[in-house]
Formats: C-alpha cells, sequence, structure tokens
C-alpha cells in the first residue's frame, strides 16, 4: 500500500507491505476466541447459571460440528 500526500509543495510518501496471510489468521482468531469470550462472560452474567450452561452447550456442539 502506498499513501502519498501533498501539502504546500511538499510530498509525504509511505509504503506499507500487507501482513503476511498467516498472521493475518491469526490475528483474526484471537480476536474472534476474545469475542466470543466477552459474549459468553456477557450471557453468563446476565443470566446466570442457565445462561452458562447454554454458553457451555453451544460451545460443545460448536466444537462438535468444527472437527467434522
Amino acid at each position: 500500500m502506498k499513501i502519498r500526500l501533498e501539502h504546500n509543495g511538499t510530498v509525504f510518501e509511505y509504503r506499507l507491505e500487507p501482513m503476511p496471510e498467516g498472521r493475518f489468521k491469526v490475528v483474526c482468531g484471537l480476536v474472534g476466541a476474545g469475542l466470543y469470550v466477552r459474549l459468553a462472560l456477557g450471557l453468563s452474567a446476565a443470566c446466570g447459571i442457565y445462561g452458562l450452561a447454554a454458553v457451555a452447550a453451544v460451545t460443545v456442539i460448536g466444537m462438535m460440528v468444527a472437527s467434522i
């Protein structure tokens, strides 16, 4: 990616190489895991033990589906 800015006759240029695909996948996975944990904690706090049971059930089912 190339960024170019011209201001009062002065030119600023900056080049940035894209993130490698492996790193991008890891970062997306970590962000997704963090969002899931916050959602699970929020649901558990709002619904108590029933929310915790629902989160556990959905997590187990999701892990079974993902392993297929």
